[in-house]
């Protein structure tokens, strides 16, 4: 049986434009500068942890501080959050075709609340984030839990993803990768979009 493991921002969700806005407001309340270019760099490239840590050490602010603020003003737009184009679409495929879904996000609880408003949650049997306390990405700590949970086979267990981040996971926990950005190599297959994914399958 196919198994898809799902990030979830910039993959499922559209929602880069508000996680920037919400850096934004977090940074001008601290007074920091805000730099979207260099932020959405570090985001995409590390993550926002990274950034946030990285910010609290260069302008002495407290990282606590910095992350509850940022935290409160990304929910207070979880409405304005939606789905990538074809996700939808791409989910309802997977039922059809038997493949099952699981997200493995860096995401808070947050993301669970995201889902249900979206009305998108039934389709995945098990959302892991970063409540559940397993090693941030690139550690393969939250795809081998769902590994060993779920019994599911490496050889047809892949991740999706739109980071380079998310194929490093993949290759640590010696899994297939599908990514938005990557180039196509061994252990990756790049997509422009998910509706790519019908004709991998």
């Amino acid at each position: 049986m196919k198994t898809f493991i799902w990030d979830l921002d910039g993959t499922l969700i559209n929602s880069y434009p508000i996680l920037l806005k919400s850096l934004e407001e977090t940074f001008e309340h601290f007074e920091v500068p805000y730099e979207i270019n260099e932020v959405r760099k570090v985001v995409l490239n590390q993550s926002v942890v990274n950034l946030l840590k990285q910010t609290s050490a260069d302008y002495n602010v407290k990282y606590e501080e910095v992350k509850i603020l940022f935290s409160d003003k990304l929910r207070s737009k979880n409405k304005e959050i939606k789905l990538m184009d074809g996700a939808l679409e791409v989910l309802n495929w997977t039922m059809e075709k038997g493949i099952e879904n699981y997200i493995y996000t860096h995401k808070s609880k947050n993301a669970i609340e995201i889902l249900s408003r979206l009305r998108i949650e039934k389709y995945f049997s098990e959302v892991v984030t970063s409540s559940n306390g397993f090693q941030r990405k690139p550690h393969s700590e939250g795809i081998e839990y769902l590994m060993n949970k779920y019994q599911l086979e490496k050889d047809h267990t892949y991740y999706i993803g739109d980071r380079n981040l998310d194929v490093e996971v993949a290759i640590n926990a010696n899994i297939k990768s599908i990514n938005l950005t990557q180039p196509s190599s061994e252990i990756n297959v790049n997509i422009s979009k998910l509706t790519d994914i019908y004709a991998l399958f």
